[in-house]
């Protein structure tokens, strides 16, 4: 199974201004096996494109990579993402908890 690492990486290599943040049990360390990865990734290219389109791509091209792990991704653009942080929520939490990779 790909590590968090790997997939940053692949996400990065097709978005390079990608911003990716792992947060859940794989950021706190207390993860099972079967556990999936829990990422937000941030970019200018989900600009124009459907809240819900976004991972289906990301899934997609990462599936095309052959990165066969159990993901959760959550994708926002820069200004979502600035106005989430100051919510209360994921990404607020995955901010305080989270790891950027």
């Amino acid at each position: 199974m790909a590590t968090p690492e790997e997939i940053a990486r692949i996400i990065k290599k097709h978005c390079p201004d990608a911003i990716v943040l792992l947060f859940g049990s794989r950021a706190r360390g207390d993860h099972l096996a079967t556990s999936d990865i829990d990422l937000i990734v941030v970019s200018k290219a989900f600009r124009g494109v459907g809240f819900l389109e976004r991972p289906v791509q990301l899934l997609k091209l990462l599936y095309r990579e052959g990165v066969e792990a159990p993901l959760d991704i959550l994708c926002y653009t820069p200004e979502e993402f600035e106005r989430k942080r100051r919510e209360i929520g994921v990404v607020r939490e995955a901010l305080r908890t989270g790891v950027v990779l």
